[in-house]
């Protein structure tokens, strides 16, 4: 298991934690609930961003980029070393990009980044704990097995090499048989000893409890940080962090790195960046100086200023503050709403005397219990929501998701001609899920698999391919594993276990071992970070 997931596994958070101050807005501002926001702090604007960049010297002067950005992407801008900056000016001064594509690329990155920091930092709940012991034990028993299969494994080998050094003198295949069944016999009975004590270690399959324990911080972490609302904007405010997979931001960023801004330029600025913001409950961080091949990267403002023997940029700090998120709290309403919208139809279908059909070709009785409902309550209803949700309405509710995601597929493909616009169709539309239907296996195993039949199919007809982002970290990760396979575009949801898209026949995803993808094997992953992938190899 590589390191960078060991840290996913600690039972401390290496920040100071923070109070939570209620945010408030300022004049002209609408305060939304729930949200967190970038404060604004007296000399936050632009003057004291160009007053950071200049450093000190007054003689600096200062590009029509750095002039125009302001907030985040302005804060982050001056935290880049002199290559970084002269990059993205250099991007503006092509046309390549525009001042305010350069502004949202930014915007993107620091959310990744500050996003990064709080799942890695987060306080752990006892979930989180019992997770990482599991995550430990399994990381535990796959050592035990390499150790103690590599030693069998030895002396097999010691055997085996003796007894073809005999048959290279006596040529008889009886005796050689003979000499090697005893070691077969001991290699076949360390096996079994081997295998009983690493799955005692890790509580069943190594590699299933540890593929099991990446997914559930993977989830609970982009869970946990969609809950809070984290960054959301303030309409007509500073230009604060972006909502999570915003589109735009996602776009804008992709096409940065496209064009060679890469985290060789912004890796060291931008984590100078994401340590100085303060997290309510996690408070502000520290620069991770321990990567791998530092000389690799570009040195942050601060690192070259220090270098010179001049003054650090001096930022205003990036404050972020919540009120009490009711988010789960509206979700539970949608639940309740629904569970009493279904019985309240029943109830009236049995006062007029007919019992409910679910098997109903025709599907009148799903039109009539289901028809009313929005994606939120089907989705509600599709992941049993507090179990409150029988497998009859469960089944009911997921066809209908899938039949919609179908119908925008067809929809954009109507002759069955353009496979590409089909997979594109059905990216958009699950992109606009609500948060909580996101944050599930299911949306993300078919937004990886409609992403990368869309990217494969325009590879293959040389069409032009539109940045479409990740989606979710677990997409990310679903998405590079059929690559990995090189898996067919019309048959990606096949290979990783699942069924035809939309219709009766979808298979509807919870629980990642249930596909055969990871029944089968087990990939070399990767979660898209900040600063670049992060590997997730077990």
């Amino acid at each position: 298991m590589s390191a960078s997931i060991n840290a996913l596994f600690s039972a401390t958070t290496a920040s100071a934690t923070a109070t939570a101050a209620k945010w408030k807005p300022g004049s002209g501002a609408t305060e939304v609930e729930g949200g967190w926001k970038a404060a604004k702090p007296d000399g936050s604007g632009a003057s004291s961003v160009l007053s950071a960049l200049k450093g000190g010297e007054d003689s600096v002067e200062l590009s029509g980029l750095a002039k125009s950005l302001t907030g985040v992407a302005g804060k982050v801008f001056a935290s880049l070393g002199s290559k970084g900056r002269a990059m993205l000016d250099e991007f503006v001064k092509s046309g390549k990009m525009s001042e305010e594509d350069v502004a949202m690329g930014l915007r993107e990155l620091a959310t990744s980044a500050v996003k990064n920091r709080f799942v890695k930092e987060r306080a752990p709940d006892e979930e989180d704990k019992a997770w990482s012991e599991k995550g430990v034990a399994a990381n535990k028993a796959m050592e035990i097995q390499r150790d103690r299969m590599g030693k069998a494994m030895e002396a097999l080998n010691e055997v085996r090499t003796a007894a073809y050094a005999a048959y290279d003198k006596d040529q008889d295949s009886e005796a050689f048989m003979a000499r090697m069944a005893p070691a077969d016999q001991r290699f076949q009975a360390e096996t079994a000893d081997i295998n009983r004590e690493v799955e005692e270690t890790a509580g069943g399959n190594p590699g299933d409890v540890m593929l099991k324990t990446i997914n559930y911080f993977l989830k609970k972490g982009e869970t946990e940080f969609n809950k809070l609302d984290f960054g959301l904007e303030v309409e007509g405010g500073e230009g604060g962090l972006l909502k999570s997979n915003d589109a735009k931001g996602e776009a804008a960023a992709e096409l940065m790195s496209t064009l060679g801004f890469t985290a060789k330029f912004y890796r060291n600025g931008l984590a100078e960046y994401a340590a100085g913001v303060d997290i309510p409950g996690i408070g502000r961080g520290q620069v991770d100086k321990n990567i791998p091949n530092p000389e690799k990267f570009e040195p942050s403002a601060k690192e070259e200023a220090e270098a010179a023997g001049l003054p650090p940029p001096q930022m205003p700090p990036t404050v972020l503050t919540t009120t009490q998120t009711p988010g789960l709290q509206g979700f539970a309403k949608v639940v309740e709403e629904a569970r009493s919208s279904l019985d309240a139809t029943y109830t009236a279908m049995a006062k007029e005397g007919k019992a409910v059909n679910y098997s109903d070709p025709t599907g009148k009785d799903v039109d009539r219990l289901f028809g009313g409902f929005d994606r939120r309550s089907l989705y509600a209803i599709a992941s049993n929501a507090d179990g409150k949700f029988s497998k009859n309405e469960q089944e009911a509710a997921q066809s209908i998701m899938a039949r919609q995601q179908k119908e925008a597929m067809d929809a954009a493909d109507p002759l069955g001609t353009d496979k590409a616009a089909a997979y594109r169709a059905g990216v958009k539309f699950l992109d606009k899920a609500s948060e909580e239907e996101k944050g599930s296996v299911n949306w993300s195993v078919q937004r990886a698999v409609l992403q990368y039949s869309y990217e494969k199919t325009t590879q293959e007809t040389g069409a032009k391919m539109e940045r479409l982002g990740y989606g979710s970290a677990l997409a990310s990760v679903l998405k590079d594993a059929l690559e990995a396979q090189g898996a067919k575009s019309a048959d990606a949801l096949k290979a990783v276990g699942g069924k035809s898209f939309g219709g009766e026949n979808t298979g509807y995803v919870s629980d990642l071992k249930s596909l055969s993808l990871f029944r089968d094997f087990l990939p070399n992953l990767s979660v898209r970070g900040a600063g670049g992938p992060m590997s997730v190899t077990v």
